[in-house]
């Protein structure tokens, strides 16, 4: 299930920002097939910071698929917007600066500063934990001083 539909899309941004980013034919109507492609393209950047942290697709601590975090919505709408700029809509202020705040929110996610809700981490099959010490253990040494070298 996508984190965000063209209709999420079209409610963020109004129509005349989804017909300006979408609608290469000049119809004067959101293209809802690019904006579902621009989506699943910042779908993907997102989830290189998401998965990180949490088992993808994303999967609540019961093990039932999870709703979609409004924040995600938020950050895969704002991420398409800004990759759908270029040649013909150029950036504006605004735009970049609202995917660099998506990039910041989701290195804080990837990192777990930032947490999603209750859902489960990657790799361990349980809900993110909240906080706690961090332990290191140092080893013998496998080798020894190889002469001449510091």
């Amino acid at each position: 299930m996508p984190y965000a539909t063209p209709q999420d899309l079209i409610a963020r941004l109004g129509e005349r920002e989804a017909v300006a980013i979408s609608d290469r034919a000049k119809t004067g109507s959101p293209d809802l097939v690019e904006l579902a492609r621009l989506l699943a393209e910042a779908e993907d950047e997102v989830n290189g910071h998401v998965g990180r942290r949490y088992l993808l697709p994303l999967v609540g601590s019961d093990g039932q698929p999870a709703v979609t975090p409004k924040a995600l919505v938020r950050v895969v709408v704002d991420v398409a917007r800004y990759h759908a700029t270029g040649t013909e809509i150029m950036p504006t202020e605004e735009i970049r600066n609202r995917y660099k705040d998506a990039v910041r929110f989701l290195e804080g996610v990837a990192k777990g500063d930032i947490l999603l809700g209750d859902l489960r981490l990657a790799g361990s099959g349980g809900p993110a934990p909240t906080g706690g010490a961090t332990a290191v253990r140092t080893g013998e040494r496998m080798f020894g001083d190889l002469p001449g070298v510091l």
